[in-house]
């Protein structure tokens, strides 16, 4: 895709190379940008078959997933990766711990009550995006917490991730890393927000069929409907291999 104003054209690659120019890029598309980020084995595993993931990936790649949460507005993962991980989503570097907003993305209302993101001191930005599923009492109990909730619209049961995208935008966010799981990166890619992606390869293979893959959901019948990426860049962190991509935007007829 190229952006076009009188004489002068602008390709959208250096845009999304750059998360400065992320609120040109809103402006642009009036949506975020999205980057989607995943820790995986050699076999493309994030987790175990027992859904142990902490650490997949070394010291080095985990410093660098802070340096780039660093440059985005907000940082978004799905309930279960809340529910295995209760991860916090903070920025640690420096010794500092700071925070920008958190996302969550929670159809039903699963979230646990005790998780990180609701209860520590950054639970003020801590948004969870929800539906008109959510059990009432657990919507009440967040909200008396003092986190934001939003409702979303359904999709076949699920977040309409472009309304998401539209109210993201409402609370003024321009960019969001996205931290996984497989399923709401699949989810992602499906309904074709995604702008970039980054995977860090550790030098491992974990194996087995139950044991979770980057990309969940369905996936494809045909090689033709897979998805492209551009020509990728690429970041050595001691025996760790971070590659970068741009999503190959798919022609509109």
């Amino acid at each position: 895709m190229k952006l076009r104003w009188r004489q002068y054209s602008l390709d959208e690659r250096s845009l999304l190379s750059n998360p400065d120019l992320s609120g040109f890029l809103l402006g642009v598309k009036m949506k975020p940008m999205v980057f989607v980020k995943a820790a995986m084995s050699l076999d493309g595993k994030i987790a175990t078959n027992t859904g142990e993931s902490q650490w997949i990936s070394n010291i080095k790649s985990r410093e660098y997933v802070h340096q780039l949460r660093a440059e985005y507005d907000a940082i978004c993962v799905g309930v279960q990766t809340v529910i295995l991980d209760n991860p916090r989503l903070t920025i640690r570097q420096n010794g500092n711990e700071t925070s920008h907003y958190r996302m969550v993305l929670d159809t039903r209302g699963r979230i646990p009550l005790d998780s990180n993101l609701l209860n520590d001191s950054f639970k003020h930005l801590t948004i969870i995006f929800t539906t008109e599923l959510i059990p009432k009492e657990i919507e009440e109990t967040i909200l008396s917490k003092g986190v934001r909730l939003i409702k979303l619209k359904l999709d076949n049961n699920r977040i309409d991730l472009n309304d998401w995208l539209i109210e993201s935008e409402k609370c003024g966010i321009q960019s969001i890393f996205v931290e996984g799981g497989g399923e709401v990166i699949s989810s992602m890619l499906k309904a074709e927000v995604v702008d970039k992606i980054a995977v860090a390869i550790a030098p491992i293979i974990i194996g087995g069929k139950d044991a979770k893959g980057f990309v969940a959901g369905d996936g494809i019948e045909h090689l033709s409907d897979a998805i492209q990426l551009e020509k990728p860049t690429i970041k050595w962190f001691d025996e760790d291999c971070v590659l970068e991509y741009n999503i190959k935007k798919r022609e509109k007829i």
